[in-house]
């Protein structure tokens, strides 16, 4: 294995995680992935059923479920959001990612809820020192069961840290999964009577305006009940509490950016090329197109206005 990865081979592997890129074949845990380059030099990641086609391998893997699932390409994604919040978004030409610690909701990040902390706490202590024990061949381990214990306490204490610390250095942008607009989320965002406006661009375009940041992981929200269920270590930013089901929420996460220490950060981005349309709120007053018309000019940005869908007359 070379080891040699380009940026179009770590795309590739982004964008096809869940099956091989020649056959379309999806592969299952456990399997085999390989990623490196076909006789022309094109990458390529595929499985066994594909393996001979790979020239050059960079790297082979036992293959895993990221910890999202990604929406349909063409699903449509909105952003609900204040008239200052869609003045700043024209002004800056940047999406801005919230740290995950000020996201308003005490339990993201959340492993499962207190008073199950006992079972999982007993999983990771055996799951410690049973890794101690066996270690890899051609080491040994000389320690005694007191020992072993006391460190798969401090490995468990450390986890638990990271846990928290992880919260600081990983940054988010929500957005809502939904083929129509959702006035529960206008109610939300932009309660009566706030002026407001909703961009919807597709999964496919926002995956796109962030094409060379390989930093950004955007999939689906799982909602899980955290009453009978944990979250894993890999995948917590991407579970919230089954009472919140009704976001249907997608995120676009950065993880560890150590060089922010601030409350959130800004990436920059191609408008034309994200939004779709950007769509007035029902409950706006009947100004805030001019308004909006006035602001595209100044800001040199031409979007697709139009009004609220909710705002549709119904007969009887």
């Amino acid at each position: 294995m070379t080891h040699r990865f380009t940026s179009e081979l770590r795309k590739l592997e982004r964008d096809t995680h869940d099956a091989c890129s020649n056959c379309a074949r999806s592969f299952r845990d456990g399997e085999t992935s390989h990623s490196g380059y076909d006789a022309d030099g094109t990458p390529i990641y595929v499985g066994d059923c594909c393996a001979l086609m790979v020239h050059e391998t960079a790297a082979r893997h036992r293959w895993t479920n990221r910890p999202y699932e990604t929406p349909p390409v063409q699903a449509s994604l909105w952003r609900y959001m204040d008239l200052a919040r869609f003045i700043a978004l024209l002004r800056d030409r940047s999406l801005y990612f919230a740290r995950a610690d000020n996201l308003g909701d005490s339990w993201e990040g959340a492993k499962g809820a207190y008073g199950n902390k006992s079972r999982w706490d007993m999983h990771y202590l055996r799951f410690f020192s049973d890794a101690i024990r066996n270690p890899p061949e051609g080491y040994r381990c000389d320690q005694s069961d007191e020992e072993i214990e006391a460190e798969a306490k401090r490995l468990l204490a450390q986890l638990e840290a990271s846990g928290k610390s992880q919260l600081q250095s990983t940054y988010v942008s929500c957005w809502h999964e939904n083929e129509s607009e959702s006035e529960a989320l206008w109610r939300l965002y932009c309660p009566p009577p706030t002026a407001g406006v909703a961009i919807r661009t597709t999964f496919a375009d926002l995956r796109q305006v962030f094409d060379d940041d390989l930093s950004i992981s955007i999939g689906r929200v799982k909602y899980v009940d955290f009453r009978t269920q944990f979250a894993d270590v890999n995948d917590a930013i991407f579970r919230k509490r089954k009472s919140l089901e009704h976001e249907q929420e997608v995120r676009a996460v950065i993880h560890r950016y150590p060089e922010h220490h601030d409350t959130g950060l800004t990436r920059q981005i191609n408008l034309s090329a994200l939004i779709k349309e950007a769509v007035i709120s029902p409950f706006s007053p009947i100004w805030l197109e001019l308004v909006l018309d006035d602001l595209m000019q100044r800001y040199d940005v031409q979007l697709p206005i139009r009004t609220s869908e909710l705002l549709i007359q119904p007969f009887f």
